[in-house]
């Protein structure tokens, strides 16, 4: 199979593609946007994009490229823990930059914090390492120490144990999930833009025992109004069936954009992972 990945070689999106195609193709390409494109138009077969990340949460470049398919979806997900290290051109360096993708800065604020220096963002982890510079210390993923010249200067810098993202298949095809259960995502532009339309559009969803676990707004270019990407879990083929209906009932549009089979890791939002504005009890 020919399948795109968001590269270059040595992204956390490769090794999600290693594992979602083992023995596919792979193809590095420099967006999101650009690897669903060539699946939506036959060019590929498959693209692996990340989806979502404990840290970050939604990764919207993903969604607002699907959003502009009509034939491609995630037909297969996959989750890869992520670990960051930090590299050099040489082990004596002096740090003036911090390079990496925002979300790896998001994910390792504490070690660059530390530096005190500037960061810059790259368009990937490992497209970090590639175009290093002197004076810059690029944070990737462990692999890049093989991939590039590049010297380890410190290891493990994320800001805690145990960060996963998970990536999706965007494929031109309809395939049900092997589990029980899944998650289906769909994007809804509700008929009218009024006080009570989303509470209307989302009504359904728990007499048909499904739960809501997402919910994020897109603008519509050039109007004022947004479409809705609803992440809806304990899904299965009856119940999405009636999810659909019920959001065309109150919806201008309605798209499956996929459906994701694995789930994050994660607690009890009552007693752990709480921001702390929330756990200080304001109300």
């Amino acid at each position: 199979m020919a399948i795109g990945y968001l590269g270059p070689e040595g992204t956390f999106t490769h090794a999600a593609a290693r594992q979602l195609c083992p023995g596919g193709d792979l193809t590095p390409l420099a967006t999101q946007a650009q690897a669903i494109a060539r699946v939506e138009d036959g060019t590929l077969e498959g693209a692996v994009v990340p989806v979502d990340n404990t840290v970050n949460g939604v990764v919207l470049p993903t969604w607002d490229a699907l959003l502009g398919t009509t034939r491609s979806r995630i037909v297969a997900d996959t989750l890869v823990q992520v670990t960051f290290d930090a590299y050099a051109l040489s082990a004596d360096v002096v740090p003036e930059v911090v390079v990496s993708h925002p979300h790896a800065l998001a994910q390792c604020a504490g070690y660059v914090a530390s530096l005190g220096v500037p960061t810059r963002a790259a368009s990937s982890t490992a497209e970090a390492c590639a175009s290093l510079a002197p004076g810059e210390i690029a944070i990737a993923a462990p692999v890049c120490a093989e991939l590039y010249p590049v010297a380890t200067i410190a290891t493990r810098v994320e800001d805690g144990a145990g960060a996963t993202t998970h990536f999706g298949l965007v494929a031109r095809e309809d395939r049900t999930p092997g589990a029980e259960r899944w998650t289906s995502v769909f994007a809804a532009l509700p008929a009218r833009n009024e006080p009570g339309s989303l509470a209307a559009l989302l009504a359904p969803f728990a007499d048909l025992g499904c739960n809501l676990e997402n919910i994020v707004a897109r603008p519509v270019r050039g109007t004022s109004d947004y479409v809705f990407l609803l992440f809806v879990a304990d899904v299965d083929a009856e119940r999405e069936v009636g999810l659909t209906r019920a959001l065309r009932s109150h919806s201008t549009a309605v798209s499956l954009l996929g459906r994701l089979e694995r789930t994050k890791p994660g607690g009890d939002s009552a007693t752990t992972g709480v921001p702390a504005r929330l756990a200080g009890g304001d109300a």
